[in-house]
């Protein structure tokens, strides 16, 4: 959560202390949260999903209170000696601290959104809960979106739940833009001149960078004989590159992208305009920044190999002239 969230050791040690000392002695003048006779005759299992349907709901009121820019509602939900930790480090502690930290996020940034996804809750005897899960965070709408993981140290006082502690993590996931950035030399025009055709191709990020956006076209002897579009982007379930292409024939196909040094190898699959079922590998070379060679092999359509297409040259046109 964004400048939000205690190491768990100090927070554990906080609330430990509290409920060691047992009722007489509280954590920031709360007392631990009591269960009434139904919760003290159920079973300790249920007793625990009341006490997550808490927690959980105290996430709601969290993002709730962030998406309205209240920072007094947000502090409230912290123990009065409540703490906060930045993904940098840097730590606030006590309610009007809190409340200060997010009154200068919200001046910053009066149109910041936050989704929150709660991952799990993992209690530690009856007073303490752990929670991680991951926060979006969006600033504007047209600024991409800011992932990170966070950890909340939950102590159930005063007959409710409420944070102790709350720590935001380096988010270790790449994001699909960062998983791309490998293509982004491929962002442009290029033109592929043989004897026999004419192909052009372009390449563009969408906007939000997730994907990269292919057009080509296929000219023979002057005309026009075949146009498509690809789209490119990261698998997070097969942690590779995918990609989907469409001709104007009605064909379409899958890739599977590997990289090996300067080679990227695609493993497609697809169906041809007539209903045949279709596969080969093409590699994609970067020989320097304005040239690339494009090669397929292992051609096999409707069952029936055909010939490889052998290496070819293919160079980034040149920006018109001013």
């Amino acid at each position: 959560m964004r400048s939000v969230l205690t190491t768990a050791a100090a927070a554990l040690a906080l609330v430990a202390m509290a409920v060691a000392t047992g009722p007489q002695r509280t954590v920031s003048g709360d007392s631990p949260a009591k269960p009434d006779a139904a919760t003290a005759a159920s079973a300790p299992g249920q007793a625990h999903q009341q006490d997550e349907k808490a927690i959980r709901l105290a996430a709601e009121t969290f993002a709730k209170a962030y998406n309205a820019g209240d920072a007094k509602a947000i502090a409230s939900l912290f123990v009065v000696d409540g703490q906060i930790v930045s993904e940098e480090g840097q730590s606030t502690q006590g309610r009007k601290g809190i409340e200060q930290v997010f009154a200068g996020i919200f001046k910053e940034h009066p149109k910041t959104h936050m989704d929150l996804a709660v991952g799990s809750i993992r209690f530690i005897g009856p007073h303490i809960a752990i929670e991680d899960g991951m926060a979006t965070v969006t600033d504007a709408a047209d600024e991409p979106a800011q992932r990170s993981p966070y950890t909340v140290v939950h102590a159930g006082l005063s007959g409710k739940w409420l944070m102790a502690s709350a720590r935001d993590l380096p988010d270790d996931t790449p994001t699909p833009e960062e998983q791309l950035k490998q293509l982004q030399w491929m962002i442009g025009d290029w033109v592929d001149e043989s004897p026999e055709a004419l192909v052009m191709t372009s390449y563009r990020w969408t906007d939000n960078q997730c994907y990269i956006l292919s057009e080509f076209k296929i000219q023979v002897g002057g005309r026009p004989l075949m146009t498509g579009t690809q789209r490119i982007g990261w698998d997070p379930l097969a942690k590779k590159i995918r990609s989907w292409v469409f001709d104007s024939e009605g064909g379409f196909g899958e890739g599977i992208w590997t990289r090996e040094g300067n080679h990227w190898i695609v493993k497609m699959t697809g169906v041809t305009r007539d209903g045949k079922i279709a596969s080969a590998t093409n590699t994609t070379t970067r020989v320097s920044k304005d040239r690339m060679t494009w090669q397929q092999r292992d051609r096999i359509v409707g069952g029936e190999k055909t010939p490889d297409i052998a290496k070819v040259p293919i160079t980034r046109k040149p920006p018109p002239p001013m």
